[in-house]
């Protein structure tokens, strides 16, 4: 299982972007691209991945966010660029996420999407 955070992002991420993303995660952390460069994922010394990045969506039809995420997210603007980041549910992977998520949407606007905590997943901040 994961712990799943979505960046809805007013304008696509740029590189320096999401370096700046990764770097809010910290320096400690292996990154590695998989599946042809469309995924990035942070690996711990053990090269045992903690968070995997999906290459942004392009969103476009009306009412996506809403029926992908619920009411809440109504208002989301479309176009948006949807980031999808899952993190493995050991301890401070989903911080690693949220930290990623959070640095995306303080540069490129927007806001973000996560489950409500459980059993399954730590507790990794509120809505943006």
């Amino acid at each position: 299982m994961t712990y799943d955070v979505v960046a809805l992002l007013e304008r696509m991420p740029s590189d320096e972007d999401a370096l700046a993303a990764l770097a809010a995660t910290g320096t400690e952390h292996r990154v590695r691209a998989v599946s042809g460069g469309l995924v990035i994922q942070l690996c711990d010394e053990g090269d045992m991945p903690l968070v995997s990045i999906d290459t942004p969506m392009y969103i476009q039809a009306p009412g996506e966010p809403l029926r992908l995420l619920g009411p809440a997210y109504a208002d989301v603007p479309v176009p948006t660029w949807w980031v999808e980041i899952r993190a493995a549910t050991r301890d401070g992977c989903s911080q690693l996420a949220w930290r990623y998520a959070e640095e995306l949407v303080d540069r490129a606007g927007g806001r973000i999407w996560a489950p409500p905590p459980g059993p399954a997943a730590e507790a990794g901040g509120a809505d943006a």
